[in-house]
């Protein structure tokens, strides 16, 4: 990838902030690692919505839909408003318009969801088991 588009396509915002979903802990890996908070867990659910917007047949499992109703009172405000957050950055991803450059658009797309996959698909490193993505 040329550096011009490489330095374009990783200083969008939106591109960034779905990126710093991904972004590994430095926790030791032997480790039981803790239960997510309500904002992970209301963050991963709106990255597994967003996917289904913008990745070529993806498909919200039991599991993902099953997040949903994991919160009550409070906790299911926070948890709703965390992934309204982030589906309004996959909304921005899907709107993606460049008129001079219109396959930086595409580029976000695939790095969006390709990350995605990564953290939330069958095999994710995140919240696994969320989202089905086809098999490429």
């Amino acid at each position: 990838m040329p550096n011009r588009l490489r330095a374009a396509v990783t200083a969008t915002p939106v591109f960034l902030a779905l990126i710093a979903l991904s972004a590994p802990a430095d926790a030791d890996v032997t480790a039981t690692p803790p239960a997510p908070s309500v904002l992970e867990v209301g963050a991963r659910y709106g990255q597994a919505l967003g996917a289904l917007e913008v990745c070529y047949g993806s498909k919200l499992t039991e599991k993902g839909k099953a997040l949903d109703a994991a919160f009550t009172g409070s906790d299911h405000d926070k948890f709703k408003a965390q992934a309204a957050k982030i589906f309004d950055m996959w909304q921005k991803v899907k709107g993606c318009t460049n008129q001079r450059d219109p396959n930086q658009c595409k580029i976000i797309m695939d790095k969006s969801c390709l990350a995605a996959e990564n953290e939330i698909g069958q095999a994710g490193t995140a919240m696994p088991g969320l989202v089905e993505f086809v098999k490429h």
